[in-house]
This record gives C-alpha cells, sequence and structure tokens, in this order.
C-alpha cells in the first residue's frame, strides 16, 4: 500500500507565482510534472499531473470535489443532495438526451450549408486570415440554433456581446482573493451583459407555446425545470458551443496545413478524419484548464489534500505525457488506430458527472469541417502558428492559412 503523500511546495508566495505563470502560462504547467505528481503553487492552488488522482477527482465530482454550478461571475459550488445541484444536473442530463435526439435526427442543415459557403469563401480568397472569427461566428449562429431550435438575431447578439466581456474577467491569469474581484469594472460590464442574456432566455420560456422556443431550450422549459438554472444552462451552452469547436477547428486546420500528408489520408476517409480530430485536441485541446475544488480535508488516492484547495488540472499537459503517448510534441495521428487511452490520460471535454454535454456536437461540427475543407482536391497551405492565446480557451495566436486550389461547384 502506497504511503501517504502531500503535494510537493513549488515555494511560491502569490505575487511571484502570479508574475510567473502569467509570463508563460503554459511552459510555466507545462514544468511542473518535473518537479512532482502533484504540486502545491501557492497558498491553496494545487497543480495534478497525476493520472490516478485526476480519475479519483472526475469520479468524486459532485461529493468530495465541487464544480461551481454557474462558472462565469460568482461561482456557488453546491455538493451532492442540494437542491441547486440536483437541479442543475437534472438540466444537464436533459440537454444531453436532447442533443442526441438531434444528433440521430440528421443533425442542423443550416449548419452544413453555412460551413459549405464559408470554406468556398475561403478559397476563393486564396487567403483566410480571419479563419478563427470566421469559425467563431458559424459556430455562433449553431449554438444558438441548437439552444434555441431557430436562429435568433437576439440571443446571437447578446452571446456575442457577452463573450469578449467575459473573458476580459477570466482572463486574468489567477482569480483576485474574495469579493475584491466583484468590484471591477470589467466584472460590473459582464455581469450586465450576463444578466441581460438570461432575462432574454427567460422571457423566451415564458412566451406561449406558438411563439416560444424550441431546441434545447424549449424542451427543457416544457418539462417544467426551474427557469433560472435553464437559462444559466443556456447561456453556458452558448458561450462553450461558440469558443470550444471554434479553437478546435482552428486547430484542426493549423495541422493539416503543416502537414499535408494528411489532408490526402482524410479525404473520403472517416476513420483517418477521427484520427486527425483527437490527435489536434490531444495536442491543442480549448479547454485547457480545468478546476475542482477539495470539500473537506482527506487523502485521495494516497494524496492527503485540505478543504478548500483548489486543484488545476491541464488537459494540455497531461495529453502530452511520454509515458501514454510516445513523442507527445509530435502530431502523429496514426496513433489513435489503437483505440483510446485511459480515463484520466486524455480528456479534452472533462470526465465524469460533469463532461461537457455538448462534446458530441462539437466532434461533429470538427468532422464536416475536415470533410468540407478536404474535399475536391483544396490544399490548405501555411505556416503553423508558433504561439498559442491563452484566454478562456487555448487559440492559435495569428493564424493565415491559404487554399491553393478553388472547390468544386459540384
Amino acid at each position: 500500500m502506497n504511503a501517504e503523500r502531500t503535494p510537493i511546495d513549488a515555494g511560491y508566495g502569490w505575487h511571484a507565482f502570479t508574475r510567473a505563470y502569467n509570463a508563460d502560462r503554459v511552459g510555466f504547467l507545462s514544468a511542473l510534472p518535473a518537479t512532482g505528481p502533484v504540486v502545491r503553487m501557492t497558498a491553496n492552488l494545487v497543480f495534478v499531473s497525476d493520472p490516478a488522482l485526476i480519475e479519483t477527482v472526475f469520479r468524486a465530482t459532485n461529493t468530495d470535489f465541487l464544480l461551481p454550478l454557474n462558472r462565469r461571475l460568482e461561482p456557488v459550488d453546491a455538493g451532492r443532495g442540494e437542491a441547486a445541484l440536483e437541479a442543475w444536473m437534472n438540466a444537464r442530463r436533459r440537454a444531453a438526451t436532447s442533443l442526441r435526439r438531434t444528433a440521430a435526427e440528421g443533425g442542423d442543415p443550416a449548419e452544413e450549408a453555412e460551413l459549405r459557403e464559408q470554406v468556398r469563401g475561403w478559397a476563393a480568397a486564396g487567403e483566410a486570415t480571419g479563419v478563427v472569427e470566421d469559425l467563431t461566428r458559424l459556430n455562433l449562429r449553431a449554438s444558438v440554433r441548437l439552444v434555441a431550435g431557430r436562429s435568433d438575431a437576439g440571443l446571437e447578439a447578446g452571446t456575442r456581446a457577452l463573450l469578449p466581456s467575459l473573458v476580459a474577467v477570466v482572463d486574468k491569469g489567477t482569480r483576485l482573493p474574495g469579493p475584491l474581484a466583484l468590484l471591477s469594472r470589467r466584472h460590473r460590464r459582464a455581469r450586465r451583459l450576463d444578466d441581460a442574456l438570461l432575462r432574454r432566455l427567460e422571457a423566451m420560456m415564458a412566451a406561449a407555446p406558438e411563439s416560444g422556443p424550441r431546441g434545447v431550450l424549449g424542451e427543457l422549459a416544457g418539462a417544467g425545470l426551474d427557469r433560472a438554472t435553464i437559462a444559466n444552462l443556456a447561456v453556458a451552452l452558448l458561450l462553450a458551443g461558440t469558443l470550444v469547436p471554434a479553437a478546435a477547428g482552428s486547430w484542426v486546420l493549423a495541422l493539416l496545413a503543416a502537414h499535408p500528408d494528411w489532408q490526402d489520408r482524410v479525404r473520403g476517409d472517416a476513420g483517418a478524419t477521427a484520427w486527425v480530430v483527437n490527435e489536434a485536441l490531444r495536442l491543442y485541446p480549448p479547454t485547457w484548464l480545468i478546476s475542482r475544488t477539495v470539500a473537506r480535508d482527506g487523502v485521495w488516492a494516497g494524496w492527503r489534500l485540505r478543504a478548500g484547495d483548489e486543484l488545476v488540472i491541464s488537459p494540455y499537459v497531461s495529453h502530452r505525457d511520454p509515458n501514454v503517448f510516445p513523442d507527445p510534441g509530435e502530431f502523429r495521428p496514426e496513433r489513435w488506430a489503437g483505440g483510446q487511452p485511459g480515463f484520466a490520460e486524455y480528456f479534452p471535454f472533462g470526465a465524469g458527472a460533469r463532461r461537457c454535454v455538448a462534446a458530441e456536437p462539437a466532434l461533429r461540427r470538427l468532422t464536416e469541417l475536415v470533410r468540407q475543407v478536404t474535399r475536391e482536391g483544396t490544399r490548405l497551405t501555411g505556416s503553423f502558428p508558433r504561439s498559442v492565446s491563452t484566454t478562456s480557451t487555448l487559440f492559435p495566436a495569428d493564424l493565415r492559412l491559404g487554399f491553393a486550389d478553388r472547390l468544386s461547384r459540384a
């Protein structure tokens, strides 16, 4: 039996940690496994790269390890058995069922048509300098239809306004202690925009059935769930459904441009396409940081943790473990021919009870993006981005791609 261990102290005070982390966020976290598998970065911030503890954390989320119900601005932790958590999890389960049904019924025809026209626009231009912005716009439209069951200019505008304001709040590198964050101007602006979007969603649910929402929003409202919970979940779906697939799609295109041999391999080959998507999500998971709060003092997977410790888990770092992925920094989609790795070794959408409910739609969008871009001999070109943006989501910085051939209009 393994002896009980405590996190290795990195020796940083709060201000020293903040400076070191913000100087190179990805590099700082990537270096921590050399210090140890569980490292106390500062105060109550603990970085976890131990797969056994990661698996334990995911499996015990909502009991021993808490995740805020509303992660956007004023997070409130809730444990199992509490009414707020039960309502949230019920809404998530029903949303997941709705998303699966939508996929089984053929998905969103408008999404495929819009993507086709966008790719043709890139090809006609020869060089697409706004790939990230274009994919963000397309995914926002698709997410609005997924949530509301139809296009809605108000929801689209509200989400578009909230996104940069919310990023400005969460992209501080580290959170200010206690209530200080709530006093900032940027936080107050994001709160106003968030409230406006919530009010619009609640008004849609209160509308007459013939004019009310369909999609996930309508299904949850029809089930009689708490409207505030539904609206909060809908905003989460709008935000994640916009940023995450846009970032992932940008990385997929960047990697295909850097590896033209794989452009040929994925044409008409669903298996190779899945390998490329998995490898892109391994190397550059858009949700590159995941956190949980320890609910009580105790020992898990041999590690003693304190109540209130915030555990930081990075898919970016875990996905580059050489013990799991040989040559971890290399783009090698063929590694996926052997199947999926373990539960706590590959988790681009999280894992366990709080895994992203929109993971399957996101994967479907990525698959369709590869299919559209590589059809009819179109050739992607461009230099691989030299840096990453670590705002709320991991994006390639200054992505510029070229399209050597025009798409067939057939």
